[in-house]
């Protein structure tokens, strides 16, 4: 059974593979964490208590979606506690990667839909996620989800100008 879980030990190995696979084919859409060269779980609890953050980041929720019966790590999603100034332009309240060999299978837009449960339960009213401009698969997932496209911005990351979308939607 597929179902969003808190970032369990049970899944680690499977985890290391996504985060190879995104290595191998040189996905930079979403960075899984190192765990390697990081307490990974640590981290997660850091955010999720808003302890010992780097200057500007803000608290979130991170889930992993999982096929139980398996024991398989599908893919990674983060739920932001608010906004910067920053994150109204690029990133948003909700941020999401599946495991490479996993695309194209409709987990993305089942764990958003899981995660939009979890961002209401938090109190969320209004969600932000944004992706760029050219990841069509990221929109389909958004769109999938109800998100609206709000309008698009140009973003600028060491001197490169990214066109980024940015869809809202409003939670019941």
């Amino acid at each position: 059974m597929l179902k969003l879980i808190e970032p369990s030990v049970q899944y680690l190995e499977f985890y290391l593979e996504a985060y190879d696979e995104y290595a191998v084919n040189c996905v930079e859409t979403y960075a899984f964490a190192d765990p390697r060269c990081q307490d990974i779980f640590k981290k997660f609890d850091d955010y999720k208590n808003e302890r010992d953050l780097k200057p500007n980041r803000v608290g979130a929720d991170y889930y992993w979606l999982v096929d139980d019966e398996k024991k398989y790590f599908i893919g990674e999603i983060s739920i932001r506690h608010r906004l910067t100034t920053a994150l109204l332009q690029y990133g948003g309240h909700i941020g999401y990667g599946v495991r490479y060999s996993e695309w194209n299978k409709g987990y993305g837009t089942l764990m958003l839909k899981l995660a939009l449960e979890k961002a209401n339960a938090m109190g969320l009213g209004k969600v932000l996620i944004t992706c760029d401009d050219d990841n069509a698969a990221s929109a389909k997932v958004m769109e999938n989800n109800g998100f609206q496209l709000r309008d698009k911005v140009i973003n600028v990351f060491d001197g490169c100008a990214v066109l980024t979308r940015r869809y809202w939607k409003t939670l019941s």
